[in-house]
């Protein structure tokens, strides 16, 4: 879970740290008009332009962009460019977003969610790398940086003011987002843990259609962590048994579960006994030995443990696994 929120965290993050190393290619744009952004800004303000989410809004803007450019710039071609570039820049930033969606709804694919977020930093370093290698390249006309020098010095000075207000409304803001976000992404995670939990009565359902005996069967490992045994299942076909345990909570499993594991083989040493377990998404394991003939299975998930036996194999206790939910079928 900590791996997961870290994950979100980091995407989350990742949103308006893309939009600033990106940022600067608008810039660039705004700069062949002569304009600062503020007075963009302030240009923009006494428009009635429509919202990104209104319907065709967002054309609306970027037609409006491009005509604002056409008009303003010293060239306009080059300045189009440099807007349609700074929008496909952007593009990462939404990348994020969406690595901070599936990694709330789909915890077993973290490596691939850090994978991507690294990618995305990497990407992100590139943009400042080529913001430095561009300006180089492309250097403003002196006139026209001169222009723009004197603008950003005024307004700087002016901005002196209202520092310490605008840093406070700012930042206010910006954790207001960024808490939003964290919200609706922990809401996955509780929607995506929800959706995966095992529900009792469905083990019960299951063992029940397979002809299995559910009527006040006992359970063997009900004193292990009894305090924290909230329901138990249990089902007997002839010489198999089909057992269920739920807890209230998830930590106690991992520890249900080495106990089980160890009454069933107490002889084995640690060695083999890794050779008998086997690794499951989500952090979840599965134990599995045949002693004195008889198949054993062992395994936890979330905050329930099953224990199972047959004589025969382990295949329909596979098969009861699969159809509640414990297991995929592969």
């Amino acid at each position: 879970m900590t791996k997961q929120i870290l994950n979100i965290v980091f995407s989350i993050i990742l949103l308006p740290v893309n939009f600033c190393c990106a940022f600067w290619i608008f810039r660039e744009a705004m700069n062949l008009t002569g304009m600062t952004f503020k007075e963009f800004l302030n240009f923009t303000s006494d428009l009635n332009l429509p919202g990104a989410s209104v319907p065709r809004g967002l054309q609306k803007r970027q037609r409006f962009l491009v005509s604002f450019f056409r008009e303003k710039s010293s060239d306009p071609q080059k300045s189009i460019r440099l807007l349609w570039t700074f929008g496909i820049c952007t593009l990462p930033g939404l990348a994020a977003l969406t690595l901070a969606v599936y990694c709330a709804r789909d915890p077993e694919h973290l490596k691939y969610a850090f994978i991507g977020n690294l990618i995305l930093v990497l990407i992100n370093i590139g943009l400042v790398i080529w913001k430095k290698i561009y300006r180089n390249n492309h250097p403003l006309d002196k006139a026209m940086a001169e222009k723009l020098e004197a603008k950003h010095f005024k307004e700087k000075e002016e901005g002196k003011k209202n520092r310490r207000k605008n840093i406070i409304v700012y930042s206010l803001v910006g954790a207001f987002f960024f808490g939003m976000l964290l919200f609706f992404m922990f809401l996955n995670i509780g929607y995506s843990n929800h959706s995966d939990s095992i529900s009792r009565d469905e083990a019960a359902i299951v063992l029940h259609e397979r002809g299995y005996e559910t009527y006040e069967i006992p359970v063997t490992y009900w004193d292990i962590d009894e305090e924290k045994l909230m329901y138990v299942c249990a089902g007997v076909k002839g010489e198999d048994k089909f057992e269920f345990y739920e807890y209230s909570d998830d930590e106690t499993t991992d520890l249900v579960y080495n106990q089980i594991s160890y009454r069933v083989s107490p002889d084995m040493e640690p060695s083999e006994r890794e050779k008998h377990e086997t690794e499951l998404p989500g952090g979840n394991k599965m134990f599995t030995a045949v002693v004195d003939g008889v198949y054993h299975l062992v395994m936890y998930q979330g905050n329930t443990v099953v224990y199972a036996y047959s004589p025969d194999s382990l295949d329909e206790i596979n098969d009861i696994l699969i159809q509640i939910g414990y297991l995929k079928n592969r």
